[in-house]
């Protein structure tokens, strides 16, 4: 009887367990799905081809986002380059620092000093510039053009 009892119990935890990932795989799906529309929305600003008040929705959709999947990278970084679209670089800045603690990755560096250098910062800029084309060499081609002959 005691080995019934304890295969049921063991049983229904496996089941919870099976249930729980299930609904944590639906999340980070519809959170991936938000992340790509999202993208796609800033991409199609970036080239000019819609108004950048769209953003403003990207800005709710990766909020929405965020929460459904709090370690996905892309979200923190897609939010950072919403804000500076929008030429605000307070909340950009923000959202790197974010993606850092999460992963920290050259191009994130990179960004973060975008985002400094439109807030004037020039000094922490180059810093951040300097780390991530230490990171990852190419970078030094993509570097804004004041920033590349600082270095």
């Amino acid at each position: 009887m005691r080995g019934r009892t304890l295969g049921g119990i063991l049983t229904l935890l496996l089941f919870l367990a099976l249930a729980g990932q299930t609904v944590r795989w639906r999340d980070r799906l519809t959170a991936s799905r938000l992340l790509a529309n999202a993208e796609a929305l800033t991409l199609a600003v970036a080239a000019g081809q819609i108004p950048p008040r769209a953003l403003s929705d990207n800005l709710v959709s990766l909020r929405e986002a965020a929460a459904l999947d709090p370690v996905q990278v892309g979200i923190p970084i897609a939010r950072g380059s919403q804000y500076l679209l929008l030429d605000r670089p307070e909340p950009a800045e923000e959202s790197y620092l974010e993606a850092l603690r999460l992963e920290p990755k050259s191009e994130v560096y990179l960004d973060l000093g975008r985002a400094q250098w439109m807030a004037g910062r020039k000094e922490e800029a180059l810093r951040n510039f300097e780390l991530a084309v230490r990171l990852d060499p190419r970078l030094v081609s993509v570097l804004p053009t004041r920033a590349a002959g600082a270095r």
